[in-house]
């Protein structure tokens, strides 16, 4: 019953495409992939194009342009499909736990979803073992979402029962210009294993692809799998007999070109929506009277700022984000601002050191850098979102007190670690304060040894106040 829902569904919801000669299907696929909440602009380097970091590049609303604009000048149908973790990392995951990031979505008008492994981790760091709260979240952005999410091989309850994930749909079938494409979804295995799965299952993606592609393939002419595993897993997907194309994300590579494996293109557009992906498939009838993959075209269109902002979906996004960027919450001094991406990001860690240590009145506070890290500091002036765009996750504050020695043999192993103040006598006992994360997770220390304080990101607006 399931299956035929879904072609039903499907097929209604591209009633309004336009028809097209019987013998042959020109199909565009318009993809993201790994947007990690980057629905505003931001600086990035993308070294294959330049290796000089570019000042604003992305955004949920330039994108939108874009992909109305080669919507307008297509000739043929044209589906535009995200790739999973939507959300995470960025500065409004947080503050709305993934709807911000799906409604600029929606405004956008994306026609299919594949869930990702951090769609299971819209509570995160301090929250990540409340596994209930992340499962309604998630459920919550699915049904917030004007658009149908794919993902086979994940679900509730016992994995052998095989319940899905409600509001998921393993496989869609979209009948275009006579033609049944079947849609394929699937996740990164390794989110068997969060905390926020409790009580949930994912399954093996080339298991998964084994089990499910003869049954889609009953209902499809052709079929383009929709996956969030990576490059290295979409190689062996492609191996499974059936699956005319691939289209992917997890692994965050910028495949400039298709990579084919047995015949098969795999794609995937990099990371933060720097890119859009355009996918031009070329489906032709066979003698036998099937379908089958004629040839394609491929490329990355990167998302500049010399692309307008469409209203609505600037609009959308703004409103997120008012409220984070209402108001001055915090003055960086002049010492901790750099001029390369190279000294703001060592200039960033030792900013979260030395506030980290004022408020909480440790003598030393710790940082390495990069962890945890996802933004630099650029003005001196901060809002909530230039903080939370830093540090997106809801890490907490912990001291402890260790010896100079102590400090010395981990600087002397850890590569980027920071004091803010020298523990010179080898001797002396100091206290310290750090991140939980970078605590228990980087340095290995003992857990027992820290005192765990209050929400970080309010420590260092705090302590650089």
């Amino acid at each position: 019953m399931l299956t035929r829902r879904v072609l039903l569904v499907a097929a209604c919801a591209l009633a309004a495409l336009p028809t097209f000669a019987q013998d042959k299907l020109d199909l565009t696929i318009l993809h993201t992939n790994d947007l990690h909440g980057h629905t505003l602009p931001f600086a990035y380097t993308e070294p294959e194009r330049s290796k000089d970091e570019q000042a604003s590049v992305g955004g949920a609303a330039r994108r939108a342009t874009l992909i109305r604009e080669l919507k307008k000048k297509a000739k043929n149908p044209v589906l535009v499909i995200d790739l999973g973790d939507v959300a995470t990392r960025g500065p409004l995951t947080n503050a709305y736990e993934g709807i911000a990031d799906i409604e600029a979505l929606n405004a956008t008008g994306y026609d299919i979803g594949t869930v990702g492994n951090n769609e299971f981790k819209l509570k995160d760091a301090a929250e990540r073992f409340d596994a209930a709260g992340a499962q309604n979240a998630l459920l919550q952005v699915l049904r917030r979402s004007h658009f149908p999410w794919v993902c086979a091989n994940a679900g509730v309850g016992e994995a052998a029962k095989g319940e899905l994930i409600p509001g998921v749909h393993p496989y869609l079938v979209r009948e275009i210009n006579g033609v049944r494409v079947g849609f394929l979804g699937l996740t990164a295995p390794r989110s068997n294993g969060y905390p926020q799965v409790k009580g949930w299952w994912v399954s093996d993606p080339v298991e998964a692809a084994k089990k499910w592609v003869p049954i889609v393939r009953k209902n499809c002419d052709v079929l383009v799998a929709l996956t969030h595993v990576g490059v290295d897993d979409d190689k062996k997907i492609a191996e499974v007999p059936g699956i005319d194309a691939i289209v992917g994300g997890d692994s965050h590579t910028f495949l400039y070109k298709a990579v084919v494996i047995n015949g098969v293109p795999i794609v995937q557009t990099g990371e933060f929506g720097v890119n859009l992906g355009k996918f031009d498939l070329h489906f032709a009838k066979t003698p036998a009277g099937g379908w089958k993959l004629a040839g394609y075209e491929y490329a990355l269109l990167p998302i500049t700022s010399k692309l307008k902002e469409a209203k609505d979906v600037k609009s959308v996004a703004d409103a997120y984000a008012a409220p984070l960027k209402n108001g001055v919450v915090a003055t960086l001094p002049e010492r901790f601002l750099g001029t390369t991406p190279a000294e703001r990001a060592h200039r960033t860690t030792e900013a979260i050191a030395a506030a980290l240590a004022k408020a909480t009145g440790s003598e030393i506070g710790l940082h390495v850098e990069g962890d945890g890290l996802f933004e630099v500091f650029r003005t001196r002036t901060l809002t909530r979102y230039d903080i939370w765009a830093v540090m997106p996750f809801k890490n907490r504050v912990a001291t402890l007190t260790m010896t100079g020695a102590e400090l010395a043999e981990l600087k002397q192993k850890t590569k980027g670690l920071v004091l803010s103040a020298p523990a010179s006598d080898p001797t002396k006992i100091y206290t310290v304060a750090l991140v939980d994360f970078t605590a228990t997770g980087t340095l290995k220390l003992d857990a027992s040894r820290l005192s765990i304080g209050g929400d970080l990101r309010e420590a260092v607006i705090t302590g650089l106040g």
